[in-house]
C-alpha cells in the first residue's frame, strides 16, 4: 500500500464525527528533503489552530505507523485551499446549488471547460449553465472546482 494511503487510512478514522476531514496527503519531494502532507478542511474554513490540532492529534500515530520505513520527513498540516478540486461527497455537498469550475476530458454540448452551478452529483452531475441544465456522466468530469471570482 502507498505511503499516502496508509496514512490516510490510519487517521481519517480520528476526526470522524467532529468539524475536521481529511480531504488528502501527499508525499512529496521538496529542496529541503520529503514532506508528509496532510490536507485538511471544514465548514468555515480552516485556522492555524486547526492545523496545529491536527498535527499534534496525528503526530504520534503516524510515528507508530512508520509509513516512511523510517526515512525522514517533515509533517505538515494544511488547509486544503480553493484552488483544488473537489473529491469527497461532504464537499460537493458544501457546493451544491454554488457556482463551480468544471473541466472536461472532452467537450460536451461543445463545452470542455465551463463555470456553472452544481445542481447534482451523485449518480451524474447536473450542471445549471444559464438557466439550462445539462447532466454529465462522471467518467468525462476531469474535475470540479470551487469557483473564484476575482
Amino acid at each position: 500500500m502507498k505511503t499516502t494511503d496508509l496514512v490516510f487510512n490510519a487517521i481519517s478514522p480520528m476526526f470522524e464525527g467532529t468539524d475536521i476531514h481529511i480531504v488528502e496527503v501527499e508525499y512529496v519531494k521538496r529542496v529541503d528533503g520529503m514532506h508528509l502532507i496532510v490536507y485538511i478542511d471544514k465548514v468555515g474554513g480552516i485556522t492555524l489552530e486547526d492545523c496545529e490540532r491536527v498535527s499534534r492529534s496525528i503526530d504520534p500515530v503516524i510515528e507508530e505507523l512508520n509509513p516512511t520505513n523510517d526515512a525522514s520527513y517533515c509533517l505538515d498540516v494544511s488547509s486544503y485551499g480553493l484552488d483544488k478540486p473537489l473529491k469527497h461527497d461532504w464537499q460537493f455537498d458544501k457546493y451544491l446549488n454554488q457556482k463551480v469550475s468544471v473541466k472536461l476530458y472532452k467537450k460536451v454540448d461543445e463545452l470542455k471547460e465551463f463555470d456553472a452551478i452544481l445542481k447534482s452529483y451523485k449518480d451524474v452531475y447536473k450542471f445549471d449553465i444559464d438557466g439550462k441544465e445539462i447532466e454529465i456522466t462522471k467518467d468525462l468530469v476531469a474535475y470540479v472546482l470551487p469557483y473564484i471570482e476575482f
